[in-house]
């Protein structure tokens, strides 16, 4: 028997037919017999439970939907296809959410998976035009113009690539963890990185936008630049601008091995550059070669131009202070230990002769007595007839001495009395120092003169100092040996200012409590402690020898 369609069974028992046998056969196996019938096979129409699976087959084209093309009232709507529920309620559901019109018109406002309730916080969240959102709560839809929208952190087990760009949509971007390429964070360090170690990439920073280089600052292989392969650059430089930048060109006289912190000057490499012709350039420079260094160079007239420094200042590793113009810290040292100078000089320079005049302080050779001194470059009727002629001395209550030389002769000039005499002229400088030699001579015979010789070129030069009680002493004296005695009730200085080769100095301390230190030209060298003598001997280099210290006996 077969299986017939029910238009086909109408056909059968029309008024006036009388179906057959077979005719009565299709009619019941058409349908199904309750013996026959498995209610567990068949999806209820409303309630009940599926106890097997709903499987629509590998080539089926059909599928599960809602049909809402019927409705006939406005209204929004929230609808599930699945929904997990235990005795707590439903925990988990899968549908969606919008809103139909009377003509059965859809709009759909989102998509869900996951979550208690299609407005709550969901696992997934999409909407009609193909945006995703991962953890969207409440009323949240994935943000317009991104496809995917992560409410809350990502973690990803695997590689992100991007065909496009990394961009925030709030807040600052953190690129974190470790190994990334080009930028890497960690709890101590962000490194951003270029391509390679060739010199010609880096990392470029671009204040102005991404396509403008100007005032843009490159890393590279080279170094650190803001335009320039050499200098870090300040400012334009044509105008005001300055510079930072290292050398690697050993010796004294070429850059060194060091920083330069430079105004109106940059470095190429070889040699250095002067940005604005008309301007001179400054440079300070803390250099392996050099030390510390204070330069200028001249203004080149030509921008651009290579220019060579002028060394101003310079302090070397010992700490001796170096000038151009106007000596060393060692010269300094000694003249100040000459004392006051106050009034011992006339810094005064006559271009052209000029009137006698007075100089009522000390000069560094004045006779025994009161006097005023006058300095003349020049007056009638005297042999001086030109600039710079007359030195005199003389007293104030008796007579007066003139002593002078005429231009740059040898003649030696003398006028006595008040000095209304004349002049007259003695001899020349030469004859005078042969007849004082000669006359130191004359007493004795040419053995008398030989021993004398021989014996003033092997007696020694000796000479004493004390520490007062200012507790500080200077000395700078060429004598061959130096003896320094101490004995304050405070601790004392001794400072040797001035080195000369082949003395020998000895630092005794007769204080029973107190200590001598000894300083060469003011840096602390040793200690002499109480009651003991040290001797120190220079060298013919200079160089300063401790030849040790000893226990004092005194025996008166």
């Amino acid at each position: 028997m077969a299986k017939k369609t029910i238009a086909a069974l109408k056909e059968y028992f029309k008024a006036g037919k009388r179906p057959t046998e077979s005719q009565f056969g299709d009619f019941i196996d058409s349908y199904v017999h309750m013996d026959a019938f498995n209610p567990n096979a068949y999806l209820p129409l409303s309630g009940g439970k599926m106890s097997g699976i709903l499987s629509l087959g590998n080539t089926s084209t059909t599928w599960i939907s809602r049909d809402f093309s019927d409705v006939s009232v406005n209204s929004s709507f929230s609808r599930y296809f699945t929904k997990l529920t235990g005795s707590n309620g439903d925990i988990d559901s899968f549908g969606y959410y919008g809103a139909v019109t009377n003509t059965g018109s859809v709009t759909m406002n989102w998509g869900f998976i996951g979550g208690t309730t299609y407005n709550g916080k969901n696992a997934i969240r999409w909407t009609s035009d193909q945006r995703v959102a991962i953890g969207g709560s409440a009323a949240v839809v994935p943000t317009t113009g991104y496809a995917l929208d992560v409410i809350g952190n990502a973690y990803v087990r695997g590689d992100v690539t991007l065909a496009g760009n990394l961009n925030t949509y709030q807040g600052s971007l953190q690129v974190q963890h470790l190994n990334v390429n080009k930028l890497r964070a960690d709890s101590v360090n962000t490194i951003l990185s270029a391509a390679s170690s060739s010199g010609t990439s880096g990392i470029f920073l671009r204040p102005a936008g991404d396509t403008v280089t100007t005032n843009q600052i490159i890393i590279n292989a080279n170094g650190t630049q803001y335009v320039d392969n050499y200098n870090l650059l300040f400012g334009s430089q044509i105008t005001t601008g300055s510079s930072v930048f290292h050398t690697n060109i050993p010796g004294v006289n070429t850059p060194g091995y060091g920083i330069w912190m430079a105004h109106n000057l940059q470095f190429n490499g070889t040699d250095f550059i002067q940005p604005r012709g008309t301007l001179n350039s400054w440079a300070f420079t803390v250099n392996n070669h050099k030390g510390f260094s204070f330069n200028r160079a001249n203004s080149s007239t030509t921008n651009g131009s290579a220019v060579s420094l002028i060394e101003l200042v310079k302090i070397s590793g010992t700490g001796v202070i170096s000038t151009l113009n106007n000596g060393s810290s060692d010269q300094w040292n000694t003249a100040y230990g000459w004392g006051s100078h106050a009034g011992k000089y006339l810094p005064i320079n006559y271009a052209a002769p000029v009137s006698a005049l007075p100089y009522q302080n000390d000069m560094l050779a004045v006779p025994v007595g009161t006097y005023v001194s006058a300095v003349s470059s020049g007056a009638v009727n005297l042999p001086f007839t030109q600039a710079g002629g007359l030195i005199s001395f003389g007293s104030t209550a008796v007579s007066t001495r003139l002593l002078g030389a005429r231009d740059n002769s040898d003649n030696l000039w003398f006028q006595s009395g008040d000095g209304k005499g004349a002049w007259r002229q003695l001899a020349t400088r030469d004859w005078v120092t042969a007849q004082l030699a000669s006359a130191s001579r004359a007493t004795m015979s040419t053995a008398e003169v030989s021993y004398a010789q021989i014996r003033e070129s092997i007696q020694p030069v000796k000479k004493e100092y004390e520490i007062d009680s200012a507790f500080y002493l200077e000395v700078n004296d060429t004598t061959d040996f130096i003896t320094v005695t101490g004995n304050q009730p405070s601790d004392m200085i001794c400072n040797i200012t001035g080195l000369y080769s082949q003395q020998e100095i000895k630092i005794i301390n007769l204080s029973t409590s107190s200590f001598i230190e000894l300083q060469i030209k003011g840096r602390s060298a040793v200690v002499v402690e109480p009651m003991k003598y040290m001797k120190i001997y220079i060298t013919k280099d200079l160089k300063v020898i401790n030849m040790g210290q000893f226990a004092l006996e005194v025996l008166a």
